[in-house]
């Protein structure tokens, strides 16, 4: 089981937190604030008293040298994923929740909850019957079955004289059996009567804020997307590996492409498919196997492989960047700006990078990752200088233009690997430093 060991400003913000506000962990509380044995940290509070210290949040995240690299806001929750990038890299997911809901109607309001929180000596959190409720009362009211991992501790509910206190004070049911015996549409047409009754103003504004909050957000995607380009042999797939690797510990949805979406096949296998190639060239070991193709055949190729870039960015890539996903391109249209030889578009770099602009979907930051002739033969010897010269001058445009960043791997990859982070980190905390002020 995952038990991380977690920086120390964590133990700092629960100090804060014990300070300033009424809150609870809802789950995974254990060896906090010190270690975790979750992906993220759940808090419950209060969505008013979120908002009365939110920038004191903020200024304390600043302060301890750590980025806002994802801010996620929706009607139940308000997310920070926060990251520093030194020798050591560190990141956290923080998941302030307001209080239960789906789709905007409220199942269990906070207050509920935090009236009857434990304080452990470190923090404070929930009780078994509220981390238990929290779960069910969302996937009762969806219509889904509660996770086998959490049967431990619906077992222990059965026969519960809290629970059973809980859910005749909130839904006039006297006990889970009869919960559970319910049909998930009775149970709606409960919630939604019992809101009625209750707090009908305060369910009213909150379905409100679910549907404008969801449709800001589905346009306006919180993931982000790295794309990396480089000569053969500037050590890119460990780079890349140790961020992907890096990213996921968080990031559940970091997805790994290569080149292009990949809507449709090779061209190669394509064209013998159709009958118009007799035989299919797969030495993939050398990338620069091809011959020199005409311009009409380089535009041909430009446009197959731009169709898949523009579908397979909204088909594939769009929706996993509006669900907080990460996409990871080892490749993207910039080799085809960079390395004629090896997607075979002989066409001029400047043109290949304008048709881009107005053509391919852009990343939100191309790593143009390189190193200098000698060390990058050093690690390959059966590469050529000429054409490690020639993409680096063409990187060497690509960095002039806005979106493209140029990396030096001549050292250790590690090295690397906190240079690109640095470039993430500071964009990314940027934009939402800015989000954080709408």
């Amino acid at each position: 089981m995952r038990n991380t060991q977690l920086p120390t400003i964590i133990a700092t913000i629960f100090s804060f937190l014990n300070e300033n506000v009424e809150y609870a962990v809802l789950r995974n509380y254990d060896g906090l604030p010190t270690k975790n044995k979750s992906r993220d940290i759940d808090i419950l509070i209060d969505r008013n008293s979120f908002s009365k210290i939110k920038k004191d949040l903020v200024k304390l995240i600043e302060k301890s040298n750590f980025k806002i690299i994802t801010y996620f806001n929706s009607d139940r929750i308000c997310t920070f994923v926060c990251g520093q990038y030194n020798s050591e890299p560190s990141i956290f997911q923080l998941d302030f929740f307001f209080h239960t809901s789906a789709f905007g109607t409220i199942l269990l309001p906070s207050e509920c909850a935090l009236k009857d929180r434990v304080y452990n000596g470190w923090i404070y959190h929930v009780t078994e019957e509220y981390m238990f409720l929290d779960k069910y009362l969302y996937l009762k009211y969806i219509g889904s079955a509660f996770p086998e991992k959490y049967s431990w501790l619906k077992s222990k509910m059965y026969n519960n004289v809290e629970l059973n206190r809980i859910l005749q004070e909130l839904f006039k049911i006297e006990s889970l059996d009869i919960l559970e015996a319910m049909p998930t549409s009775k149970f709606r047409h409960l919630v939604l009567r019992r809101n009625a009754q209750m707090f009908f103003k305060a369910d009213m504004i909150n379905h409100c804020r679910f549907y404008i909050l969801y449709i800001k957000n589905y346009i306006f995607g919180k993931g982000y997307s790295i794309g990396f380009t480089g000569p053969d042999g500037v050590g890119k797939t460990t780079v890349i590996n140790e961020i992907e690797a890096f990213l996921r510990t968080v990031y559940s949805n970091t997805q790994l492409y290569h080149f292009r979406p990949s809507m449709f096949g090779n061209l190669s296998d394509v064209a013998h498919s159709a009958g118009i190639k007799k035989t299919v060239d797969r030495n993939y070991s050398k990338p620069h196997r091809g011959n020199k193709t005409s311009k009409f055949s380089s535009f041909l190729r430009l446009l197959y492989y731009s169709i898949d870039y523009i579908l397979g960015y909204y088909s594939q890539i769009r929706l996993i960047i509006r669900k907080r996903g990460i996409i990871i391109f080892d490749r993207y249209y910039t080799d085809i700006i960079c390395d004629s030889r090896r997607t075979r578009i002989y066409l001029n770099h400047k043109f290949l990078h304008h048709f881009g602009r107005f053509f391919i979907p852009s990343l939100n930051y191309n790593i143009l990752l390189t190193a200098d002739s000698n060390t990058i033969l050093t690690r390959k010897h059966e590469l050529d200088r000429e054409g490690i010269e020639s993409i680096n001058r063409k990187i060497d445009y690509l960095a002039a233009q806005k979106g493209y960043y140029k990396v030096l791997n001549n050292g250790t990859p590690q090295e690397a690997v906190t240079k690109i982070l640095h470039i993430v980190f500071d964009q990314q905390h940027r934009k939402n430093l800015k989000r954080l002020k709408k």
